[in-house]
């Protein structure tokens, strides 16, 4: 279908790709986009999640960790995950239309593999850049779909740090005029959504809070061998160590210093080196280790939202994300937050797993028709951007 005719369309089913800061696997979703006049009415249809095989898994952390940052490497890799993407698109497309759900369009945000909020020296300035692998162009030819991606960019290109860039659709989904919610992500880097009851796309806030699975995971990897804590099983087994804690917090980031977003870069393996220097001076047990960087998630997680619940009189907190399965982070935050009750977002209709996937759909849809995703008093650019860029497939 060509782009003239998917902009004439009223009523779009349009494939969202999400890869997290966690890299664990892809996540995509299907919607059906409504174009109105005011916000779009969404409705979420089905989603899948696959996981990368060990060779590309093992590549995309050898990028993450920077172990590898030769640029042929990073090309490689790119082109990697864009037919990877695009073969898994095509697949989920094939299904869709046996369900008889013919797609339109693909949304993808690729993979992050560095994020630099404010850390580049333009003449007398600093500036953010960001950079997301996935090659969109495969993605289209094996599609044979229009594929919108970049999605960060626009937002960066005017001043801000292009993230959290997921806001405007999370408010569509998820926003409510009887009462206000705050709503958390616990990915790899954990970050809260408010929206308060009623209010406008003004009265948003939303923000990374610091750590989230990305730092357990390295930890659990490094001393128990696993990919992540299932259920916070190991961490639950430690104690917190209050020193420990301390010299964590001291953290820049983690003190205010710095704008809306962070990343690996900061609470990666980098973060990780340090606790591991700590906690050899500590002498500390290895469940011990993994316990307190769950505290430090859950801690830093209530330091940020603390404020809203209290001052928009919220008990329940929905959450979505690796984060939400982790039990022991839960109690956790339970504990910093005596009162607040937490609950899983498929208490408001909409499937944890495939949300974000959702929502980089409903950017692509919003891109398609022009309207302005980023919100400046959030990501700190200059005005209202569309977010996304437009590839067309071969042959149109």
């Amino acid at each position: 279908m060509t782009l003239q005719k998917i902009i004439r369309k009223k009523n779009l089913v349009i494939v969202g790709l999400n890869s997290g800061t966690s890299a664990d696997g892809l996540d995509l979703a299907a919607v059906r986009f409504k174009k109105t006049s005011k916000k779009p009415i969404v409705d979420f249809i089905v989603g899948r999640t696959v996981s990368y095989p060990r060779g590309l898994h093992a590549r995309i952390n050898d990028v993450l960790s920077q172990s590898k940052t030769r640029i042929d490497y990073i090309i490689e890799l790119d082109r990697q995950l864009g037919v990877f993407y695009g073969e898994q698109a095509r697949r989920f497309c094939t299904y869709l239309r046996r369900r008889s759900v013919k797609p339109d369009l693909i949304a993808s945000h690729g993979q992050t593999i560095l994020h630099l909020p404010g850390k580049i020296q333009i003449g007398r300035k600093k500036e953010s850049g960001t950079m997301q692998l996935g090659h969109p162009e495969s993605i289209a030819g094996c599609t044979g779909l229009i594929t919108v991606a970049d999605f960060r960019q626009a937002d960066i290109a005017s001043g801000g740090e292009g993230a959290p860039i997921t806001v405007m659709p999370m408010f569509y989904f998820l926003s409510n005029s009887r009462e206000s919610r705050l709503v958390l992500n616990i990915g790899g880097i954990a970050n809260y959504f408010l929206f308060p009851r009623g209010a406008s796309i003004d009265g948003i806030m939303a923000r990374d809070c610091g750590p989230g699975n990305s730092l357990m995971d390295i930890i659990t990897c490094k001393y128990f061998g696993k990919r992540y804590d299932s259920r916070g099983r190991l961490a639950s087994k430690g104690k917190i160590s209050k020193r420990m804690m301390s010299v964590l917090l001291a953290d820049n980031y983690l003190k205010g210093k710095y704008g809306p977003s962070t990343g690996r870069e900061r609470f990666g393996e980098k973060f990780a080196e340090k606790i591991l220097k700590v906690s050899s001076k500590l002498r500390l047990k290895k469940h011990d280790i993994l316990t307190t960087v769950t505290e430090l998630t859950a801690v830093t997680i209530a330091v940020a939202i603390k404020s809203h619940l209290v001052k928009h009189k919220i008990r329940d907190v929905y959450i979505f994300g690796g984060g939400a399965r982790n039990v022991f982070l839960i109690e956790r935050l339970s504990a910093n937050l005596p009162g607040t009750k937490f609950f899983s977002v498929d208490r408001l209709g909409l499937n944890p797993d495939y949300l974000e996937a959702a929502c980089y759909a409903v950017m692509g849809g919003m891109a398609i028709c022009s309207q302005s995703a980023g919100i400046p008093h959030i990501t700190g650019a200059g005005g209202r951007t569309i977010a996304g860029r437009i590839i067309q497939p071969f042959g149109e």
